[in-house]
């Protein structure tokens, strides 16, 4: 087995001598900065009996907290916590299987999966394309063996014609035996929102329209579900006192952007 030495943590492993000597040195520092006579504070003086127990407790804790943390890196876990990370990788121990045994064939396991070509597995697989900002992969879209995949730009936008063809080339290599396999431009779902606004007798109406554009714009980046009274707070930018007969799609009521879609603001500003 491929071993990776243990990290040094020597914040984490100090000794109570080291952590009751720092202890002593801020009470000396603190005494003569307000121009006292520093304490006595070795052994068998009052200080001591009284803060070298808790510099004890102090070394073990770091010792706890230690272990604790490397318990989270598979290199590193062992027992019931080695256990639980089998659980992620959704490989559970076998019966009398040593820590070293267990350890090693999930290491093999995180270091070989490459996916069984599932739906994540594509979005992943996407989203690693330098250029993609989000994927979303639809099973059987058009027969049982479908695998279409909409990316977007990394400001949210359906991808272009190039990245679409840079991304079918890198996920063909990819690909699973028997997928037909699309790499698509999410398609645009349109939101159209209309409000008639009361606005400050110095307000700027263009202004005042970009800043909603904005602020309604980053709403709707990335989202599946519109709520139709969250859109109503993005009213109120400077310059508007109040805002009313507002509708998303000419209704009052919630939206859903389809999953293979990303949606695109119309706004129109009544006075």
């Amino acid at each position: 087995m491929a071993t990776i030495d243990r990290p040094e943590m020597p914040v984490l492993q100090e000794t109570p001598d080291q952590i009751y000597q720092r202890m002593a040195n801020r009470m000396t520092l603190l005494a003569e900065q307000r121009g006292d006579t520093p304490p006595a504070t070795g052994e068998g003086e009052i200080f001591y009996d009284l803060l070298y127990p808790l510099a004890v407790e102090i070394s073990e804790q770091q010792q706890l907290f230690e272990y604790g943390f490397l318990q989270r890196f598979l290199p590193w876990s062992d027992g019931e916590f080695l256990d639980a990370t089998g659980v992620f990788f959704g490989l559970p121990r076998n019966a009398d299987e040593t820590d070293d045994a267990y350890r090693q064939r999930l290491i093999d396991r995180a270091r070989t999966e490459d996916g069984d070509g599932r739906r994540k597995d594509y979005e992943r697989w996407a989203r690693d394309v330098d250029g993609v900002g989000g994927a979303v992969a639809i099973e059987k879209a058009r027969h049982d063996l479908s695998i279409d995949v909409y990316i977007t730009d990394l400001e949210g936008q359906p991808a272009t014609t190039e990245l679409v063809t840079l991304v079918q080339a890198k996920l063909e290599d990819k690909r699973k035996a028997l997928h037909d396999l699309k790499i698509l431009p999410a398609n645009l779902f349109p939101v159209n929102v209309a409000v008639r606004l009361v606005l400050r007798a110095d307000a700027v109406p263009e202004n005042v329209q970009q800043q909603i554009i904005t602020q309604i714009k980053t709403y709707l980046k990335g989202r599946s579900q519109i709520v139709y009274q969250q859109i109503g707070a993005l009213f109120f930018v400077d310059g508007v006192e109040d805002f009313a007969d507002y509708k998303i799609n000419n209704a009052e009521a919630n939206l859903t952007v389809p999953a293979d879609s990303v949606a695109t603001l119309t706004l129109v500003v009544t006075t």
